[in-house]
Order: structure tokens, then C-alpha cells, then sequence
């Protein structure tokens, strides 16, 4: 019983050895660490909710404590405008609109109408400008109208004319007769007031000479015709002879002329006669023709055209 006593005194001695080291080796870390970090320590590994203690105050650091808080509610697609993150690409300015008629479908559609106009009217001009040439070469290889000729008549100041007489000018003739009660006066009129028009031009003045052609030779002498055509324009030249030579002078012009069959001596009649101006060229070729419905400004502005394709053609007046 000794002997167990003994060696119960030896473990429970042993024991109490134990534990104070256990106590000192505690007491040790606790000294050179702190408990309150051991306390720390455990809480940070504790799965137990935390508990309402304060939270340890970081160390302020002055460097920084005067610098702004940052703006937590700001993102980074509001800090970095440049920079997308995983939302839809910026929508960016176009120089033209997608629709209307600033769009690039609207300008080239514009652009497409305004050159098909361009090129319509250049080429219309060009196809009425063919024509026209082609008119004209169809004129000259079919020959002009055989209008005018050879005649030989006496004036209204009794000198010996013929068709020659007017060469070197355009001419504008007329056949009618002195007693013509309202047809002749109107169409002698109409050309003394194409005259006055072509004469106040510098490039077509006395470039015409007007000549009247009597269809009654019978009563028209050469002092009838001149007292006559004082009524009208002064440049007027009458022409007049016997009945054969002023038939000849209708024939050459194809002008028709018919009086009554059968008239008694000093007994009034009409002629009937074609009513137009021919103007010829100053080679004593046919031009154009006139009739009553061809006012005198139609007339003064085809003959000052017809001069001008004269002088173009390289001839002088």
C-alpha cells in the first residue's frame, strides 16, 4: 500500500508539473503576443456569428485623410466614357441622315435626276440642231424653188430695168396694181413698217430694197406707179411695161393675175392677183415667201436672220 501511494504521490506531482508548464508556455504567448491578438485571431477563424463588439478603428493615415472619398455610386462606364463594359456600343454621329432627302439615297437619287435632265436636253439640242442641218442639206441637193427669173421693165422714172438691176441686195417683191382698194394698200404698208424695223438696226440697215411689180399694166404707167407709191415707204421702186413683159415678170414668180374678160372703156374692174412678198437673195435667188398672215415684225426678224446666215456663209451685202 505504500508502494501505491508512493507512485499516486509521483503522478499527481507529475501532473501539476504538466500543467504548469502547459500554464507558463500560455502565459509566455500571452505575454509576448497579447491576449487581445490571440482574441483577434480567434474570432477571424470562429464560425459563430459575430457579436455587437466595436470594430477595431483602422489606423488613420494622415497622408490621406485629406484626399476626397471616393463617389462609390459612379461606375466605370461614367469614369471611363471610352470604355465599354459588357453594355451596347455608343451610338455614333453620322454625317448624313439615315433618311430624307439629305441621305445618301436622297443626293444620289438628286444627283441621277439632274443628269438625266442634263443629258436630255443636251441631246434634244444636238438632235434638233441634225435636223435642222439635214433640212438644209436636203434644200441644197434638191435645189430651191424656181421662183424669180429673167424680166425687163421700165420704172416709175422711165429708166429700163431688169432683174439684175437689184442685184447685190436682198430684195423684197410684191405684185398688185394701184387701183387695189384695201388688199395691196395693207401689204405695201406691212413691208414699209418691216423696213423701218430693219433699218433701225446698224447691221441690217439698207440692206433690202422694196419692189412693186404692177399686175394692170393698162392703167398703171410708170407716173401713176410713182404718184402711187408715195403713199408709202420712199425706198419703193415701181416697175411697169407692156402686157407681155409684165406677164413674163408673173411667170418668172409664179404669181397669178386674172382681170374681167370683157371691160368697157374707162370702166372700173379689179384684178385679181396672189397675194405675197418674195424675198430674194442678192444673186437674185429665192428666199422665203410672205403671206397676209405674216405680220411686219415676223418678217423684219426672218429677213434680219436670213442676212446673218448670208454673212456666215461668208458672203458680203
Amino acid at each position: 500500500m505504500r508502494a501505491i501511494g508512493t507512485v499516486l504521490r509521483g503522478s499527481k506531482q507529475a501532473h501539476k508539473s504538466i500543467a504548469s508548464s502547459l500554464y507558463g508556455y500560455r502565459a509566455g504567448y500571452a505575454g509576448m503576443s497579447g491576449l487581445p491578438r490571440l482574441s483577434a485571431l480567434n474570432k477571424a477563424y470562429s464560425t459563430e456569428p459575430p457579436k455587437n463588439d466595436p470594430k477595431p478603428e483602422s489606423p488613420k493615415n494622415e497622408s490621406n485623410s485629406e484626399q476626397p472619398k471616393e463617389n462609390k455610386s459612379e461606375t466605370d462606364s461614367e469614369r471611363f466614357p471610352s470604355r465599354t463594359f459588357g453594355g451596347p456600343e455608343p451610338r455614333k454621329e453620322r454625317l448624313f441622315p439615315e433618311s430624307g432627302p439629305l441621305s445618301l439615297p436622297g443626293i444620289g437619287l438628286f444627283v441621277l435626276t439632274a443628269v438625266g435632265i442634263f443629258y436630255y436636253f443636251t441631246t434634244e439640242k444636238e438632235r434638233v440642231q441634225r435636223e435642222r442641218q439635214e433640212k438644209l442639206r436636203k434644200v441644197e441637193y434638191a435645189g430651191k424653188p424656181e421662183v424669180g427669173g429673167a424680166y425687163e421693165l421700165t420704172d416709175q422714172d422711165g429708166n429700163r430695168v431688169t432683174d439684175k438691176t437689184f442685184h447685190g441686195k436682198f430684195h423684197l417683191v410684191y405684185f398688185g396694181f394701184c387701183h387695189c382698194p384695201d388688199i395691196c394698200p395693207d401689204e405695201l404698208d406691212k413691208i414699209g413698217d418691216a423696213l423701218d424695223i430693219l433699218d433701225a438696226q446698224a447691221h441690217t440697215k439698207d440692206k433690202v430694197q422694196p419692189v412693186f411689180i404692177t399686175c394692170d399694166p393698162q392703167r398703171d404707167p410708170p407716173e401713176a406707179i410713182k404718184e402711187y407709191l408715195k403713199q408709202f415707204h420712199p425706198k419703193f421702186v415701181g416697175l411697169t411695161g407692156t402686157i407681155d413683159e409684165v406677164r413674163t415678170a408673173c411667170k418668172a414668180y409664179r404669181v397669178y393675175f386674172s382681170k374681167p374678160p370683157k371691160v368697157a372703156e374707162n370702166q372700173d374692174y379689179l384684178v385679181d392677183h396672189s397675194i405675197f412678198s418674195y424675198l430674194m437673195d442678192p444673186d437674185g435667188g429665192f428666199v422665203d415667201v410672205y403671206g397676209k398672215d405674216k405680220d411686219a415684225k415676223f418678217m423684219a426678224e426672218d429677213i434680219a436672220n436670213r442676212i446673218e446666215q448670208f454673212k456666215k456663209a461668208g458672203r458680203d451685202i
